[in-house]
């Protein structure tokens, strides 16, 4: 049974769209056609905060991210009453941080519910139906395949409900994806060809197993060991999927895998701890 899913959330599309048009991680096409709708002080308000509300794989994670980017979808809330409902905590007194601090998120939290029902109701409904178009092709790959029951089958661990859902929003080329925003549900871009997306949603998928298998690891811990789990994916994927490539910075850590396969078998954690070791 496929567990890959597709989903055209408004929320998330919302999120990243603010993000793009303000070149806060993402400077493409998408932001310099929407730009001009918008305040530039808006704008460089969520600009200024542009290390706190992105991410970048074995990089950099914002400390802001979580709470300002990912939460917002993880309440189930509209995007605007999460900001909204943000500020009213803010003033309660219930954080903890210098006032500095707190006057930056109200600002950025203002500014993303100003705009939230313009892009309602002028720009969402022609980026959705573009999404899911390409959401269809994409689709195509998973459905009636068997990869998934593969994946699990070379990791050793079953994903449990609500498995694992790809959410495509048209707004972050050239920047960071595949990238976790709640505990089942990844972010892609629609900038990538299908082939390639089925690539790196595979590659996704993988990493979920991963959580799984090296729950007693310390792979997920830090972005130091990027390298050695997204590698680990890559060595999966090839074995599952032939010569297929997502990340060609892992593909020296995919091949160090392939050589300790011949002393550690193919289990995730002795694998994993093996090339720690190394």
């Amino acid at each position: 049974m496929n567990k890959i899913l597709f989903s055209a959330d408004p929320e998330i599309s919302y999120i990243f769209h603010m993000l793009s048009v303000s070149k806060c991680g993402y400077d493409n096409a998408y932001g310099e056609k929407y730009r001009g709708r918008y305040d530039p002080a808006d704008l460089k308000c969520l600009k200024d905060q542009e290390l706190h509300l992105t991410v970048r794989g074995g990089e950099h994670c914002g400390d802001w991210y979580g709470p300002m980017v990912c939460e917002p979808v993880r309440t189930g809330m509209a995007a605007k009453d999460y900001y909204t409902e943000t500020i009213a905590w803010i003033r309660s007194g219930s954080l903890d941080l210098p006032g500095d601090t707190l006057d930056s998120i109200i600002r950025v939290c203002r500014v993303m519910i100003r705009h939230y029902d313009d892009y309602m109701e002028n720009i969402w409904p022609a980026e959705r139906d573009a999404i899911t178009e390409h959401i269809d092709k994409v689709r195509t790959f998973f459905e009636g395949s068997t990869f998934t029951e593969k994946a699990e089958a070379a990791v050793g661990v079953s994903l449990p409900p609500p498995w694992f859902t790809a959410v495509l929003v048209s707004s972050i080329e050239g920047g960071a994806q595949a990238i976790d925003i709640t505990a089942s549900q990844d972010v892609f871009g629609t900038d990538l060809s299908p082939e390639t997306a089925k690539a790196l949603i595979s590659h996704e998928f993988i990493i979920y197993l991963l959580k799984i298998a090296l729950k007693d690891e310390n792979a997920f811990q830090s972005p130091k060991n990027w390298t050695l789990t997204e590698g680990l994916a890559e060595y999966y994927l090839q074995k599952i999927d032939g010569g297929v490539i997502s990340f060609r910075a892992c593909q020296e850590q995919a091949d160090a895998y392939r050589q300790l396969e011949k002393t550690c078998g193919t289990n995730a954690a002795a694998l994993y701890r093996a090339a720690s070791k190394r």
